[in-house]
């Protein structure tokens, strides 16, 4: 199951007025509009939370339609066309293109970088979290998704106990309409739990467990993809962790299923154990009426785990391919290109541009850094320190997954940068993958004991190995 990026950017955008308001009105809290519902079992909102509405706004239904009449002037939402006329400040598009280009998924979430720290002490639904981990995620900033992704599934964690208790319960499968909280009211997640609540109460297991699924699904959503998000950021331990939660609550989750034996046989070359749980959760998945690229694909990698199975978990090597659920760029690549001679114009310009990338470093002008070695990357692509600075400014602006990339890349052009390799425990610490973190920072310390003295890798190291 996949949500809409649309949705996502949609529900992110209409959280930036009250946002604004916020910033604007900070030392007046009665200006700031609610962004959850006092009581869960008021009548339900539409498809977003009617406190980030204007006053009087219709209600609107989530697929586009007003479900009151429009104020005067507001241009007509007919599913057919774009709007009549200007919007409001802050008001979301309205296209009968449903996705928004990328130009203006981008300036979205500069808005919200700009809106960081209001965004993060800030109030927030359950809805509004699911929405922005999947706009993060569907954007590649995983490490902001992990975040939103763990805020939702730390909300959930009473009700997702009781759903389970209750599961282990005897009872009967109901409709969302038999069971009391019908889908055509689209409820809110508070709203749904108040009423499987309520019915556990009641003693209706039944009604309970219908009700309580249809708030936590989402959730089982976005531990999927959080687990995905954790493998992108260079943790494949925690995201088989992750992928193992999920199954445990809905054993038959096609995402996990599918990823969980993608992570497996990525990381499973020579460890037999990894690639049977691998063949296990694939031939689980395959039993799911899957989508049939990907059926296709696990048939053909299953064929692979079985002949590996029997020469001792060796899988044969594929240079040049990517990962079989990522593709290409996050499993085994091929070599690099051989680089372009540069002029001699080229390589004064390079020297320029890594000497301005390492004074901006020193003063800890992260983006100004960025810029400078950005601009020596696009020069020369096989010089290291470019790729090596870039990371360090990427790491400092927060940026984990680009950073990880960068550090690659530079060892990538030269396997002894000892910056590189401290960068990259840096990233795994930070992504809370201290095995992985130690393993750089070890090697850095009998590589090149000069740069890991420069940032006190000793203590670093210390400190993952306490973490683990």
């Amino acid at each position: 199951m996949r949500t809409s990026p649309t949705a996502a950017a949609a529900l992110a955008a209409l959280l930036l007025a009250p946002l604004a308001r916020a910033q604007e009105a900070s030392d007046d809290p009665a200006k700031i509009a609610p962004t959850a519902h006092a009581n869960p079992t008021a009548p339900p909102p539409a498809a977003f939370d009617e406190g980030q509405l204007p006053p009087g706004h219709p209600p609107i239904d989530g697929a586009g339609e007003p479900a009151g009449p429009l104020p005067p002037g507001h241009p007509p939402i007919d599913g057919s066309a774009d709007q009549a006329g200007p919007l409001p400040p802050g008001h979301p598009a309205i296209s009968a293109d449903a996705a928004p280009d990328s130009a203006d998924t981008k300036k979205l979430l500069e808005k919200l970088d700009a809106m960081k720290d209001e965004l993060a002490n800030r109030p927030k639904t359950a809805e509004i979290e699911f929405a922005l981990g999947n706009l993060y995620y569907e954007n590649g900033r995983y490490p902001e998704a992990i975040d939103y992704y763990r805020q939702l599934i730390e909300r959930a964690k009473g009700p997702m106990d009781r759903w389970l208790a209750v599961r282990a319960k005897p009872h009967r499968s109901l409709t969302p309409e038999q069971a009391g909280c019908p889908a055509a009211s689209k409820p809110s997640f508070d709203q749904l739990v108040a009423i499987a609540d309520g019915k556990a109460a009641a003693g209706d297991s039944s009604a309970a467990e219908t009700c309580y699924e249809g708030a936590l699904l989402p959730v089982v959503i976005a531990m999927a993809r959080r687990a995905n998000a954790f493998f992108l950021v260079g943790n494949p331990d925690r995201a088989v962790q992750e992928h193992r939660k999920v199954l445990a609550i809905e054993p038959d989750f096609t995402d996990s299923l599918f990823f969980l034996g993608a992570i497996l046989y990525e990381t499973g070359d020579g460890d037999a154990g990894k690639l049977r749980e691998a063949k296990d959760a694939w031939t689980r998945f395959l039993t799911t009426d899957p989508e049939p690229e990907r059926a296709k694909l696990v048939r053909q990698n299953l064929a692979k785990v079985d002949s590996a199975l029997r020469n001792g978990g060796r899988l044969p090597p594929e240079p040049g391919q990517g990962g079989p659920m990522f593709g290409p760029g996050f499993g085994p690549i091929g070599a690099p290109a051989p680089p372009p001679e540069l002029t001699a114009r080229d390589q004064k310009a390079l020297a320029a541009a890594v000497a301005q990338g390492q004074k901006r470093l020193d003063a800890r002008d992260w983006a100004g850094a960025l810029v400078a070695f950005d601009r020596a990357r696009k020069l020369d692509r096989a010089d290291a320190s470019a790729a090596t600075g870039a990371g360090l400014a990427l790491l400092n602006l927060g940026q984990r997954a680009d950073a990880e990339a960068a550090f690659r890349d530079a060892l990538g052009r030269d396997p002894r940068d000892g910056t590189a390799l401290y960068g990259l425990g840096e990233v795994f610490f930070e992504n809370e993958h201290y095995a992985g973190a130690a393993r750089f920072w070890k090697q850095l310390l009998s590589s090149d004991p000069k740069v890991a003295k420069k940032y006190g890798v000793e203590a670093r190291l210390q400190a993952a190995e306490a973490a683990n």
